[in-house]
């Protein structure tokens, strides 16, 4: 009787250990969180990646918000710069909502 006593008594001990271990995890090695969070310029959609404008390649963007196309110029050929925004045209969005004729 005394050496089932100590079997029973040292698995329960086993298990403890054990499960102190599973909640102590995350305080000891915290677990890496994703968000699919949308980011900040969700309202940004690239119409063309590489677009030739005036002669200078670059990057085609249309502006969900209101209807704007822009382009972003490309800069050196050996770095990956960009100059200032270029206003393109203006669609005008707010007549995809008018009955058509």
């Amino acid at each position: 009787m005394l050496k089932t006593d100590w079997v029973v008594k040292s698995t329960l001990v086993v298990i403890a250990l054990l499960l102190s271990v599973i909640a102590l995890n995350p305080y000891i090695r915290p677990v890496l969180k994703a968000s699919a969070d949308v980011g900040r310029f969700d309202y940004v959609s690239i119409v063309s990646p590489m677009f030739l404008y005036k002669g200078a390649q670059g990057v085609l963007l249309l502006d969900k918000r209101n209807g704007n196309v822009w382009f972003i110029h490309k800069g050196n050929e050996m770095e990956m710069t960009y100059k200032d925004p270029l206003f393109v045209v203006h669609f005008p969005l707010e007549k995809l909502d008018q009955a058509p004729r």
